[in-house]
């Protein structure tokens, strides 16, 4: 009746590395591998390493990571770069990636064979602790929080805790910040 989503969240994650750490080399050498990440770089470089970093510090709180505390891009990238020790780690966590986005547009493939629009949900909200407010926290107010009015289901309204957007800020680069969350999701998504 109820499934214990951290239980199975540990079970994927000692399967999938184990499946990453056996066929690595042959992993990253394939054009699957390389492609998606030569197309998607921008975000998936420093989410990789973010997600890198939030294990080794055991806290996704970039606050308490020391000297990675503030993200500094030329850095980040050069984690990427062969030879570098963080490499194998960053790759599983790129690989992932790319072998989701391959299930869910096969996915979207089957499902508009099949006649089928599919409508999806564009998330707005970040954490404080992810790693856009890590990566861009200029695009963000830091010190505001967002959430809803009241309404019948909360009469005193919610507090999300998300930060709200510096709008000044990003309509400086035409809201990029936005249209890169824009252009994954019309990939799988008719409408959203």
């Amino acid at each position: 009746e109820q499934v214990d989503y951290e239980a199975v969240m540990q079970v994927k994650t000692r399967l999938t590395r184990r499946i990453f750490d056996q066929h690595r080399a042959a992993i990253t050498a394939s054009d699957a591998f390389t492609a998606f990440l030569a197309t998607h770089g921008e975000w998936l470089v420093p989410y990789a390493v973010f997600c890198v970093l939030r294990d080794r510090y055991g806290s996704a709180d970039f606050s308490r990571w020391g000297e990675w505390a503030t993200f500094d891009r030329v850095r980040v990238h050069r984690l990427i770069e062969p030879g570098q020790a963080e490499w194998p780690v960053i790759a599983y966590h790129i690989w992932l990636q790319c072998e989701l986005d391959h299930q869910l547009a096969d996915a979207v493939r089957h499902l508009h064979g099949q006649g089928l629009a599919l409508k999806g949900d564009l998330p707005i909200g970040i954490d404080r602790q992810s790693v856009d407010a890590w990566s861009a926290p200029h695009l963000f107010k830091m010190d505001a929080q967002a959430g809803a009015p009241p309404d019948a289901f909360a009469v005193k309204g919610q507090n999300w805790g998300f930060p709200t957007y510096n709008w000044e800020v990003m309509q400086r680069d035409d809201y990029a910040w936005w249209r890169s969350r824009f252009a994954p999701l019309s990939r799988y998504f008719d409408a959203y």
